[in-house]
This record gives structure tokens, C-alpha cells and sequence, in this order.
């Protein structure tokens, strides 16, 4: 039996590409490990669900706000001052603890576990990783779901420095590196030449779904879009300003954690655009594999990333494989990365440009002239995503790698 650890400073709701990668070894018959600590606190309820239903594998660290308040804060005190002195010195584990909060408990907890391979399913996570490998002989694995240094609008803000850092101490040190979109890939080459990053799509499981037709004469255009926080700078706004624009009966529905201010901002401007009260609804967060059913229920899904800072302009967020998934058409930012995706596979949707609100008002405006074309682009989404785009094909290529290992 070969084991693996992974390391993620998130839960594991909030990782699903970690999930998927934990599972699909343990069905294969590995020893498999997940060390995690305390994120958000509306994933608490999900990771519950899932963490018992694998007895032993998940491991919790670092304390959490309401029930393990010492330990958390504790680690939270630790972390600032961390990212304040980063500021004076490399040494002391200072980076190390700056970029994770739960860094010391993680590697201790990793050191005392025997296996041949960690995998660190984030920048702060792949600290621990290396130096427990180190420990113990073993191998690493990364996995960048996003580029971290790229996540900054400035290479002068100090912590674009402490990712830089990070990146630069210890991608040398991994035997193996996936990316969540060829162009993260590229991007990291780039950067790193000696680094041979491998793309792992963010896809899922196939869903037995069944598409009909929402979308019908005086019914409305249901749109959805979804993400662990929902706020400002994600191109919500547009939609927005583009529903009151078109002529149809348009709602959207958002899933995901939003604070009051947020949700005021949105409904605020939506009545400033005269939009009805129910054309904006909001849904709590759900767990992961609940997604897919939910989604179904609404016509097109919206990926309306703005491009900015870099990351957001070159990352295939989960939301693109969802809504293929779940039938849904989709309207997408021509991002760079998202550009590429609609390149390759042109029927799933339409492309509109970025901060021109005529060009998404004409895409949504286009389903709401087309209900035939929008039901045959949902039959064909979702078939693309039984056939292609589904973890069932793209796990082979993370298997090779650890099997290869």
C-alpha cells in the first residue's frame, strides 16, 4: 500500500480539487491523509458531513473561532506578527509562518505521519510539505489552483513579496507540479524554467442530471453565479447594469457566502436600475456535490471574471466546468484564459467583452431571442461534460503522476 499526505491551508469544502484527489486514491487503495485547518465558518457544516464519511483521514488543525478559540487565536496573533517582521528578515521561519496561520501545526502533524508523498494544495500549505518530506524521505507534489504572485496589482506590496519569496524557495524542491489552467502553466514556466507544470482541469465527477427545458414564453431568463464569497470586483455589477438593459424578464441567482454590505450593495443598485425585487436572489452556501442539482435549475451560467489582477485574467475557475456539467449555456469574460477555453470549445456559450455592458447586454439579450438554441447548447454542454470535460478523464493524468512517483 503506497501512502499520501496532502496539506491545504483551507477546509476541505473550500478545496475541492483536493477532495477529488483525496478520494479517488483512497478508492484506489491508498493510505491517505488530508491535514486542513479552519477558513470560513459556513464550510464548517459540509466538512463535518464529508470528514465523516472518511473516519481517520482528515486531520484538523490550528483551531478554529468558536470551538478551539485559544489555539486559533493564538496562530492568528503568530501570523501577524510573522507578516510584520517579514518585512526585517527571512530567517526564524518567519516566511513560513507569514504566508500559513497553522504552518507550525501542520508540519508537526506531517512530520509524524509515515508516507511516500505529500501533496501541498496551496502556497501556504507547500512549506510544510517540502520540509516534512524532507524529514521523512519522502516526495512532493503542488498543486497551483491559482498563481499566487500573480494575485497582486503591484510587485511593490509586501505581500506579492512574501509569495514571490515563498515560490521562489521552494518550487525547486517539488517532484511534481499540476496547474488549474494551461496558462497558469505557462505563466509559471515563465517564471520558473526549471518547473514542468502539468494542467489538471477543474472538472468533476459525472452528475445524472436531468435538462429540461426551464426557459419558456413568460417565463424568466434564470442566470446563476457562483462562489465561495460573493462581492465586488468579480463583475456582478455588470450583470446587473446588463439585465436592466435588455428587454426580457431576467433574474439572477447568486450562491455563496455574502456579507450584508455586500448584499445591500447589489440590491441597492439594483433598485437604482429599476430592476423588479425578485430579478436578484441570493442562496446560502451548499456543499459541494449538492452543486450540480441546484444548478441545473436555472438556464445560463455567468463567468464574468474582470481580468484583474493577472491571476484572475489567466485562471479557469470551477464555475466554467460546473455550469458544462450541469447543462447550463454560459456567458463568459473574455479573460485570456476563458478566451482559450471558448476557443476549443465554441458551442458551450457566448463571449462577451469585458467592461462593455453593450456586449454582455447583447449575449443575454441573444438567449432571451433564442430559447431553442439555448436548450440545444444546455443538451450539448452537458454531454460535453458525460464525454470530455469530467474528472473521470482528467484524473488519469494525476494518477500518472503519483503512480509515476
Amino acid at each position: 500500500m503506497k501512502n499520501v499526505t496532502f496539506i491545504t491551508t483551507g477546509q476541505p469544502t473550500t478545496n475541492p480539487r483536493l477532495v477529488k484527489e483525496a478520494e479517488i486514491l483512497h478508492k484506489l487503495g491508498y493510505s491517505v491523509k488530508v491535514i486542513y485547518c479552519f477558513y470560513q465558518q459556513w464550510a464548517q457544516k459540509a466538512d463535518k458531513t464529508l470528514t465523516e464519511k472518511y473516519p481517520g483521514m482528515y486531520i484538523y488543525c490550528g483551531g478554529d473561532p468558536v470551538v478551539k478559540k485559544a489555539s486559533y487565536f493564538k496562530t492568528r496573533i503568530r501570523q501577524k506578527l510573522s507578516t510584520l517582521l517579514f518585512k526585517y528578515t527571512r530567517n526564524f521561519g518567519i516566511p513560513e509562518n507569514a504566508i500559513s496561520r497553522s504552518h507550525i501545526e501542520a508540519l508537526a502533524i506531517a512530520k509524524k505521519i509515515k508516507t511516500d508523498l505529500y501533496i501541498a494544495h496551496n502556497l501556504g500549505a507547500l512549506p510544510a510539505a517540502v520540509l516534512a518530506a524532507k524529514r521523512n524521505g519522502a516526495k512532493v507534489g503542488y498543486d497551483a489552483e491559482d498563481m499566487h504572485s500573480g494575485q497582486f496589482t503591484s510587485t511593490h506590496d509586501e505581500s506579492y513579496r512574501l509569495n514571490k519569496y515563498i515560490e521562489e524557495k521552494y518550487f525547486s524542491r517539488v517532484d511534481y507540479f499540476t496547474a488549474a489552467s494551461l496558462l497558469i502553466a505557462q505563466y509559471y514556466k515563465h517564471e520558473y524554467g526549471y518547473l514542468s507544470p502539468v494542467v489538471i482541469n477543474n472538472v468533476f465527477p459525472k452528475t445524472t442530471l436531468n435538462i429540461v427545458q426551464n426557459y419558456k414564453a413568460n417565463e424568466p431568463l434564470k442566470l446563476f453565479w457562483f462562489s465561495q464569497t460573493i462581492g465586488p470586483e468579480r463583475g456582478l455589477e455588470d450583470i446587473i447594469k446588463a439585465m436592466a438593459a435588455t428587454k426580457g424578464n431576467v433574474q439572477l441567482h447568486l450562491l455563496g457566502n455574502c456579507s450584508e454590505n455586500n448584499r445591500l450593495a447589489l440590491l441597492n443598485l439594483g433598485d437604482e436600475l429599476k430592476l423588479n425585487a425578485d430579478q436578484l436572489q441570493f442562496h446560502e452556501p451548499i456543499a459541494a456535490d449538492e452543486i450540480f442539482s441546484f444548478a441545473s435549475r436555472f438556464d445560463i451560467g455567468m463567468a464574468t471574471e474582470t481580468g484583474v489582477p493577472l491571476n484572475r485574467d489567466i485562471c479557469l475557475t470551477n464555475k466554467i466546468f460546473t455550469y458544462v456539467q450541469c447543462g447550463l449555456a454560459m456567458i463568459a469574460s473574455d479573460t485570456q484564459a476563458q478566451k482559450l477555453f471558448m476557443e476549443q470549445y465554441p458551442a458551450t456559450g457566448k463571449l462577451y467583452q469585458k467592461h462593455n455592458l453593450q456586449s454582455l447586454t447583447d449575449s443575454i439579450s441573444f438567449y432571451i431571442e433564442n430559447p431553442d438554441v439555448l436548450y440545444q447548447t444546455r443538451l450539448q454542454n452537458y454531454q460535453l461534460g458525460q464525454t470530455t470535460l469530467n474528472w473521470e478523464t482528467e484524473s488519469r493524468v494525476f494518477l500518472n503522476l503519483v503512480q509515476n512517483l
